[in-house]
């Protein structure tokens, strides 16, 4: 069962698990829309998912990740399905470092880390990549 952590749903949910190594906002974008059009090429989404392997990302993000109606999502998540699609294909417990460390603090600190963030105002590209790189994390531990 993945592991939840409030920080994978702000800003518009977090896409750090969805990929890595993450090039830039336009490559993003490029990605999606690829995964997008390529997802109406396959009337089954375990077809659409098994297409590429796991660790074949484009730019760095996910096949699977798609976008409908201006947000960015995952198609095989189980909020969409009867089961978890991603099993065996994504890495559904990722946790990256910020939201490991997060979870070990106290109500407190990670109150102070959600104002923090909120007062960044991040649409859900630049949230994913801070996320995804620590930066986030580490401007918020150097304050």
């Amino acid at each position: 069962m993945a592991k939840l952590t409030i920080l994978c749903q702000l800003n518009g949910g977090c896409m750090g698990c969805c990929g890595h190594d993450f090039l830039s906002k336009e490559k993003i974008k490029e990605a999606v829309t690829r995964n997008t059009h390529e997802l109406h090429c396959f009337k089954d989404l375990v077809k659409f998912r098994d297409r590429a392997f796991k660790d074949d990302l484009r730019f760095g993000v996910c096949r699977n990740l798609i976008e409908k109606n201006g947000k960015m999502f995952c198609p095989l998540h189980p909020a969409l399905n009867k089961k978890d699609l991603r099993e065996g294909h994504c890495s559904v417990d990722h946790l990256c470092k910020t939201a490991m460390e997060f979870e070990k603090w106290d109500e407190k600190k990670k109150e102070k880390f959600l104002d923090f963030i909120e007062s960044k105002k991040l649409d859900n590209l630049d949230y994913s990549m801070m996320m995804d790189e620590g930066k986030l994390l580490k401007e918020f531990l150097d304050l």
